[in-house]
């Protein structure tokens, strides 16, 4: 974290420390301004599901490069995958699913879900400012995918408060 990031938490602060009911829009606007900042890295982060014994970076590479490219669909399909990691079809699928222990789809849902679950604990954010940032197809969508995944409706999740998928290793559907 760098000193700019630093200085946006102290300013939160002492925002917080008695200046009462004028400073909740500057420290809910600063506390955005942080979820921002983590939903950034999360995206860029290196540290990933990847198998203990993996001797080749380019899972690691091929999971950044998903996480920076979440939101664009078309850059996250396996023919644009293919040549981005210079790898035959068949092997893009096979090399993600033996390296990451689940296949291409199931983690780009389980990488966009957990977002979704920062965005709705921790954010203003509409249904459909979510679902538009995270290129769902629509809000329908996004509730339908949710709730396979979490096991529970968007509001049962508000309403519970809590994270259900950033507190798995394991992305399972509840079919």
């Amino acid at each position: 974290m760098d000193r700019q990031h630093l200085e946006l938490i102290a300013m939160i602060l002492q925002e917080s420390r008695g200046y009462g009911e004028e400073s909740i829009m500057l420290i809910k606007s600063l506390m955005t301004s942080v979820l921002e900042i983590l939903i950034r890295n999360i995206k860029k982060g290196s540290h990933y599901e990847v198998a203990e014994t993996n001797a080749d970076d380019r899972a690691t590479r091929m999971l950044t490069y998903i996480n920076e490219n979440i939101n664009q669909p078309e850059l996250l399909k396996a023919d644009h995958l293919v040549s981005t990691f210079a790898m035959s079809p068949t092997s893009v699928s096979e090399f993600f699913k033996k390296q990451i222990k689940m296949s291409l789809r199931e983690y780009i849902i389980k990488a966009k879900l957990k977002l979704v679950e920062i965005r709705l604990l921790k954010s203003d954010y509409t249904l459909t400012e979510i679902t538009d940032d995270l290129a769902f197809t629509d809000v329908s969508h996004l509730s339908k995918t949710f709730k396979r995944y979490v096991g529970m409706s968007i509001r049962e999740f508000k309403n519970n408060g809590e994270y259900k998928l950033l507190k798995k290793s394991i992305c399972e559907t509840n079919k």
